[in-house]
């Protein structure tokens, strides 16, 4: 069952969608990957910064992108529980929409997170929220509300004392929930148009913060999502497995696409698979490419992986060998690389970004860039501009 949502103010605003758009978590197709050109490779506080915003309570979450309109979401309050959707012209920073929820679900998490982890996702439908809280809620880009769920309130053995960060993703017209954790777990579709369940399918009840990645195949669109037993390809259709992997997900790390081929993060060797016809051979494995936290990323015919600590390695898709690997700036690499206009950008939790030459033989750093704040949150490329959401904040990142 759902429910209607029940007190939220409402603004409007207007809005059409454009190419380039940076839509869910880590971009078109989760890659992290943009076709922007001339972005700034050197930035601070002030140096080719646009614009620049602060946003309210604390927020780990990712910014997206649709048209001409920035989303982010964020978390507030003493034990977080004020939920926020926040919309804004991604051209100058101004504030379109802003809407606010009070949380129904439990609060807990680690110190690091916020109610406001899971990223938001869009398209021409809407603006569809999940918080960490299981509170889901859903706008139309001109923030007048779609519908509301809270998933605490319609499945009460939901239990997650750490947090949840699996971000929700569109496929096949459907909105995809994940949603694994110590009590209820599963994984579900709903629709888009008044957020009803479509299906839904029971998942092992455990914690997980993995993303799933949608996989286009064989006519088919694939729910490629990684958990505590293996990976497992599901129908968009009606949650069937496809294919399946045995093995054990690293953190938060999503599988990602390339071709014919998928690669599986798991937490101790990262996998490559050719799925088709129902099975899934591996085509190699390597325990050099382990990253936990942060997505894998293709670019420029080279895989780049970065562990937590900051061990950037770059190897051959085709084998997984190891071609160099650099030590970044010391701290700890949440965010997952993301890369346009030939290089790579690399974010620790301190807002130091490394800027990387792509598709070399050998490491060549080309700068090293502080805003000096906290960032957790994996960075989106649009509108010719490079978009940092900080734990109480946004930076517009373009050449001035």
């Amino acid at each position: 069952m759902y429910r209607a949502v029940l007190s939220l103010c409402l603004l409007t605003s207007s809005s059409l969608v454009w190419a380039g758009d940076w839509a869910q978590f880590r971009g078109p197709n989760g890659g992290g990957v943009a076709d922007e050109k001339n972005l700034p490779t050197s930035w601070s506080k002030t140096e080719n910064v646009k614009w620049s915003v602060e946003t309210p309570g604390r927020s780990v979450s990712s910014p997206i992108v649709l048209g001409k309109k920035l989303f982010v979401t964020s978390a507030s309050g003493v034990r977080y529980d004020k939920l926020h959707v926040l919309c804004y012209d991604v051209e100058t920073g101004k504030q379109l929409w802003r809407r606010d929820l009070q949380a129904t679900g439990n609060t807990g998490h680690h110190p690091k997170s916020s109610m406001a982890a899971p990223s938001p996702c869009a398209d021409a439908t809407g603006v569809y929220c999940l918080f960490a809280t299981a509170d889901l809620v859903a706008f139309d880009l001109d923030g007048n509300l779609k519908w509301y769920r809270s998933l605490a309130g319609d499945y009460p053995a939901i239990a997650n004392q750490v947090g949840m960060a699996s971000s929700p993703v569109l496929a096949g017209g459907k909105l995809i929930v994940p949603m694994d954790t110590a009590g209820d777990s599963f994984l579900a579709a709903l629709d888009t148009k008044d957020g009803r369940n479509l299906w839904k399918l029971d998942r092992p009840r455990e914690i997980n913060w993995v993303t799933p990645t949608i996989r286009e195949a064989q006519g088919k669109t694939e729910i490629v999502f990684l958990g505590k037993t293996g990976a497992y390809a599901y129908s968009a259709d009606d949650g069937k497995v496809i294919w399946s992997v045995k093995g054990e997900a690293g953190a938060i790390a999503s599988p990602l696409v390339f071709g014919n081929e998928v690669l599986l993060p798991f937490r101790n060797d990262i996998v490559c698979v050719k799925p088709a016809n129902g099975e899934a051979p591996e085509v190699w494995k390597s325990a050099k490419l382990v990253s936990s936290a942060a997505t894998p990323l293709l670019y420029e015919g080279k895989l780049y992986s970065i562990s937590r600590a900051g061990l950037l390695v770059c190897a051959d898709p085709k084998t997984g060998k190891e071609i160099w690997s650099e030590r970044l700036k010391r701290g700890t690499y949440w965010a997952s690389p993301v890369a346009a206009d030939g290089k790579i950008f690399a974010f620790n939790d301190e807002g130091t970004c490394t800027v990387i030459a792509a598709g070399g033989e050998k490491a060549e750093i080309i700068s090293t860039n502080d805003i000096g704040s906290e960032l957790m949150g994996t960075p989106a490329i649009a509108n010719g501009s490079i978009i940092l959401r900080t734990v109480n904040g946004i930076y517009c990142i373009a050449k001035r």
